[in-house]
């Protein structure tokens, strides 16, 4: 893993926050509806910016939003900036989306070949059910399935194949390894398709409730569409940005007393960073050059 610097990370912030302008840029300029949830919402309404010891933004889109902007990346250029889509690329190991900066670089997993530049992360906000049994019901099954897709987009040697193998743990990346190994393309179809007929099931204009399928908190990303049926805008590192109106529910719902600092041995980066150049955009075979 490459070793991200306190200069270095003055540089990184900079840059995604610039990416965060620009999406919000886009949205403002074509209607779209979008809001900071987790960390990114928390650095708002705690530091004003980002939390000190982050390093990354995350925004929310309601789905038809969502959608909304995979197909005007389809038909517009944004120069410097692109939208990595998992219908777009075989190489991607995510359900949901980035929007990054073409003038970097950076692989996240060493065993993940997948080259895209310093983002934020778009997750999808679906409808769900509201019953909420059945709902956390269709949360696992989804990431059960979002499991399978990360497990076809790992590549590992020969050795580190049979080590898979022996350890019982990890029979199911195995599996999964050797389906995707024999018919990769075929079967990431299989798997994205199952995913969205899972997010499309209960439409998010009609929903009481949703759900952010490819979010990291398990059952509390399950809450009340009224949360964010409107936003507010707070200051973040300069710009206005937009955080559900009931931000205090949601994230105590998420994080509990999100206004106290975690103890000192937790502030730290989440992210791994496999490779990165804040320069310059890098193809795989350079990086693996540059790495030999």
């Amino acid at each position: 893993m490459q070793t991200v610097t306190p200069e270095q990370q003055v540089r990184w912030n900079a840059i995604i926050i610039e990416t965060l302008g620009v999406f919000i840029e886009i949205c403002k300029a074509n209607g779209l509806r979008y809001f900071c949830v987790g960390g990114t919402a928390i650095g708002a309404v705690r530091h004003k910016g980002m939390i000190p010891w982050d390093d990354d933004i995350d925004v929310c889109m309601p789905r038809p939003d969502y959608e909304r902007l995979i197909g005007l990346f389809r038909e517009e250029d944004y120069p410097g900036y692109e939208l990595v889509a998992p219908y777009d690329r075989t190489d991607y190991p995510l359900p949901s989306l980035k929007f990054c900066n073409k003038n970097t670089t950076l692989v996240e997993d060493s065993v993940i070949p997948c080259v895209t530049g310093l983002y934020i992360d778009i997750l999808p906000v679906d409808g769900t059910s509201d019953d909420r049994e059945e709902a956390l019901r269709l949360f696992h099954r989804y990431h059960k399935i979002k499991n399978r897709l990360n497990a076809i987009s790992r590549r590992y040697s020969f050795a580190g194949y049979l080590k898979l193998l022996g350890d019982r743990k990890e029979w199911g990346q195995f599996v999964y390894k050797t389906i995707g190994f024999c018919c990769r393309k075929t079967y990431r179809r299989y798997l994205i398709r199952r995913l969205r007929d899972i997010s499309f099931k209960f439409p998010f204009d009609e929903a009481t409730n949703v759900l952010v399928y490819s979010g990291s908190y398990g059952e509390r990303e399950v809450y009340p569409k009224a949360w964010i049926r409107e936003v507010v805008e707070l200051p973040f590192e300069g710009l206005q940005v937009a955080l559900p109106k009931e931000y205090d529910a949601y994230l105590h719902n998420i994080f509990g007393d999100y206004m106290q600092l975690p103890p000192e041995e937790k502030r730290v980066a989440k992210h791994q960073k496999a490779y990165f150049n804040m320069e310059k955009r890098e193809t795989l075979e350079e990086i693996k050059a540059k790495l030999k």
